[in-house]
């Protein structure tokens, strides 16, 4: 696990690698670190958007899930995806997080690192939830 400090405000957990070149202990260090950090605000699952869900999305899936941590689903590299593949996996997403769900942000965030979409909102959005960036009333 990476940790970066971003300024005083909040701290950013990176998991690299749980599902296929995870370590045999992994799953342990990750099920010990999400149930002892009352302090946790969301948790983001990358999903690769050519590929959809694996086994090893199902499994922290099911982690987040039995302890109660809400979280959200980002879809990577949606640039390299064909229109039609991004599109049938954005929608088994979201009908699996409105079926199967019940810790998982409704809004799923597709994103590409090479183009930069949808990184402004997905920004956004960690600012609001860490407390950085208060709504505004209307």
């Amino acid at each position: 696990m990476n940790f970066f400090k971003v300024g005083k405000y909040f701290t950013l957990v990176d998991m690299p690698g749980y599902g296929y070149r995870a370590p045999q202990d992994f799953a342990d260090m990750v099920e010990a670190y999400l149930q002892e950090h009352q302090n946790l605000k969301r948790t983001f699952l990358l999903v690769d958007s050519l590929v959809g869900f694996q086994k090893a999305d199902h499994i922290a899936i099911e982690m987040l899930e039995e302890f109660g941590i809400p979280y959200v689903f980002v879809l990577t590299k949606m640039d390299k995806a064909p229109k039609g593949l991004l599109v049938k996996n954005v929608l088994e997403i979201q009908d699996f997080a409105e079926k199967h769900t019940q810790g998982c942000f409704p809004q799923l965030f597709p994103v590409s690192s090479i183009e930069y979409s949808g990184i402004h909102l997905l920004r956004c959005f960690i600012a609001h939830v860490t407390g950085n960036l208060p709504m505004m009333n209307s």
